[in-house]
């Protein structure tokens, strides 16, 4: 056993060892490349001001331009062509610019013919400079600027053609490498154990991941989830408030979320003021109040406490909040694959999705609600293809209590709990301990329930959605109260509209202001093909999932379903509104798995290799999130 072991870690760091000198060499390869294209103007030097145009209308004062809030225009030409690789000028701003400044630079194409690079730039309140990647040999840039919200100046242009490493592109490289490497050489244990090499798996893409997200709010309603976290982490401080930073992502949300480009410098600089933000006391208070959804806080609470108990800078304790998220994430998923008698790889094919993935890196209670939820689903598919044993207290302690904190944060997902309500008189040690059981479930359901239902009948809110709009909860519940058939009808209508797009692969692949899958075709045919196809837990004797089974599990999903699109009609969309607003797919997430065996079919023999089929299944999944990756955060943000 000590030999396998050792034989394990040897494999284990020879995949990251590998990994690592590959990246190194290809991203060093690259910045020298990058650098060799820079024939007679290597390093650092500004740009004369004999080379800056502008308009009549724009004033220079002490070497600064003063942008109005007017269109207006800068040019900067070369009398010959001049290779640039990053372009740099410091910026002085009141407040984040709503509208992005078109850049256009007249370069050479792969072919030596001029043509025009367009380049949208971004300006941050807080931040001092901005830098441009331009890559080519360049005649001339063209700034123009918007009808702005603020004033601004502009200073400092500045050529920057020294040798320019890209550590962004050295994890990326890695964590592709190695996912591929460790996928191939454990695939015998990853077959054996399946939670454990997507335990793996997930940890190490989720933290490619995080290191290339913009250093900000980048989730849904992230702002709004780090603000309740941080402020549940003070609550017990004996210094009330919090830091400046929490005003700056909190006021600026709506701006930030739709500015994800940025180059290694602004990243960098970004970094630096929030951890500057993070020292300074902010105007917010700790207001936050504790509520029953909270409980999808706990884990990121804790990691922030820690963070702030060792006195870590802002970004290190942000850091360590997702990660939390990202920990709870992995740790529920391969908990649930171990336990799940059949679709294993169905459920490492999900876990293993670019939205799943990207939710753990975000503060949100999401991931709560997802984690918990498939666990209860999990033991609850065990116990209905294992007709032969009883159901153990044990078995039924975590069952409930996986339910109950996985609804805590989102009741209308209680519904799901009733699966264990139809399990069979055979499962239970006597008639008195089924009844007792039962008993139980529906009190939990009613009490949850009433957490959802009862403050709304008793008291309904005068508004719906504070982010504005006509919304208001107790006129939208007279036109369900007062009509019903009416609005039974813009119930089925909507969830049928959003049906395929809420429950294939889109919906695995959608990664908020980052863009969506890449096929989600592709993405939809291999769920599909894996849920037909797993069918290796049928061959070691396991009791088949019946249609019986199926069924119970449809009405659990439907009813969850209309009580999601109830709740978005009551509280997001605008009263009389026919069209139900607010409701997102990823809602669909914490039974989606729960749907794709709906196309379990035993009649259907597999007859490849367990090791070979996981490893295509593994395989083919962490390719598709890799790839996902760097179309949607390397790309965008990290050159």
């Amino acid at each position: 056993m000590g030999r396998i072991d050792k034989r394990i870690i040897k494999r284990f760091f020879l995949c990251f060892l590998c990994s690592s000198c590959i990246a190194v060499i290809m991203s060093l390869g690259m910045a020298l490349f990058d650098y060799l294209q820079v024939k007679d103007n290597r390093g650092k030097y500004a740009i004369s001001d004999e080379n800056i145009y502008c308009n009549k209308k724009l004033v220079k004062e002490q070497g600064k331009y003063k942008i109005s809030k007017k269109n207006d225009e800068i040019v900067i030409k070369f009398l010959k062509k001049t290779y640039i690789n990053k372009l740099q000028y410091r910026y002085l701003v009141a407040e984040s610019i709503d509208k992005n400044c078109k850049i256009k630079v007249y370069m050479d194409n792969i072919y030596g013919d001029e043509t025009v690079k367009k380049i949208e730039d971004n300006y941050f309140k807080g931040m001092s400079r901005s830098v441009v990647n331009i890559k080519g040999n360049v005649t001339k840039i063209v700034f123009k600027f918007p009808t702005m919200n603020s004033e601004m100046e502009l200073y400092d242009f500045v050529i920057d053609n020294r040798f320019k490493w890209n550590p962004y592109l050295f994890v990326i490289i890695n964590t592709f490498i190695f996912v591929i490497l460790f996928v191939i050489l454990f695939r015998k244990e990853g077959a054996e154990h399946p939670g454990a090499i997507t335990f793996i798996c997930i940890n190490v893409i989720a933290i490619c991941m995080l290191i290339l997200q913009t250093p900000y709010c980048s989730g849904w309603d992230e702002e709004i989830h780090f603000s309740r976290c941080y402020n549940m982490a003070i609550t017990f401080d004996s210094e009330e408030g919090a830091p400046s930073v929490i005003d700056y992502l909190v006021d600026n949300y709506a701006w930030l979320d739709l500015h994800h480009e940025m180059s290694i410098e602004e990243r960098i600089d970004m970094i630096r003021n929030m951890n500057y933000l993070g020292e300074i006391r902010g105007a917010e208070l700790d207001t936050y109040i504790i509520q029953i959804n909270s409980i999808g806080y706990v884990f990121q609470v804790i990691a922030i406490t820690i963070g702030r108990f060792l006195g870590l800078p802002f970004y290190c304790v942000w850091t360590m909040g997702r990660l939390a998220n990202v920990f709870l994430y992995s740790i529920g998923m391969s908990l649930a694959i171990s336990i799940i008698p059949i679709g294993k790889r169905l459920l490492m094919l999900i876990s293993l999705a670019p939205t799943m993935i990207f939710l753990s890196t975000t503060y949100t209670y999401d991931v709560s609600v997802i984690v918990f939820l498939i666990l209860g689903s999990c033991i609850w598919i065990k116990e209905i293809v294992s007709e032969d044993t009883v159901f153990s207290y044990r078995s039924r302690a975590l069952y409930i209590l996986c339910m109950i904190v996985g609804c805590m944060p989102k009741a209308v997902y209680i519904p799901m709990i009733l699966g264990a309500f139809f399990l069979p008189s055979k499962k239970f040690y006597s008639s008195k301990d089924k009844y007792i059981f039962k008993g139980i479930i529906v009190l939990c359901l009613c009490l949850l329930m009433s957490t959802f239902i009862l403050p709304t009948l008793t008291n309904p809110t005068v508004g719906g959605d504070v982010r504005g709009g006509d919304t208001s909860v107790s006129r939208q519940l007279e036109y369900v109260l007062h009509k019903p058939l009416a609005y039974g009808v813009v119930l089925l209508n909507n969830i049928r509209k959003k049906w395929i797009s809420y429950t294939t692969g889109g919906a695995l692949g959608y990664i908020i202001y980052f863009g969506k899958c890449i096929s989600d075709e592709i993405y939809t045919i291999l769920l599909v093909g894996v849920a037909i196809t797993d069918t290796y837990s049928e061959k070691q004797g396991k009791t088949k999932y019946t249609f019986k089974s199926k069924i119970i599990s449809a009405i659990m999903i439907s009813v969850t379903i209309v009580l999601i699109w109830t709740a978005l009609y009551l509280s997001f969309t605008e009263v009389g509104q026919t069209k139900i607003a607010g409701v997102q797919g990823r809602y669909y997430l914490p039974f989606i798995f729960l749907i794709y065996l709906w196309f379990r079919n035993e009649k259907i023999e597999n007859r490849f290799s367990i090791y070979r089929y996981q490893l295509f299944v593994v395989l083919i999944s962490c390719i598709m999130v890799m790839c996902q990756i760097a179309d949607s955060f390397f790309a965008k943000c990290c050159i």
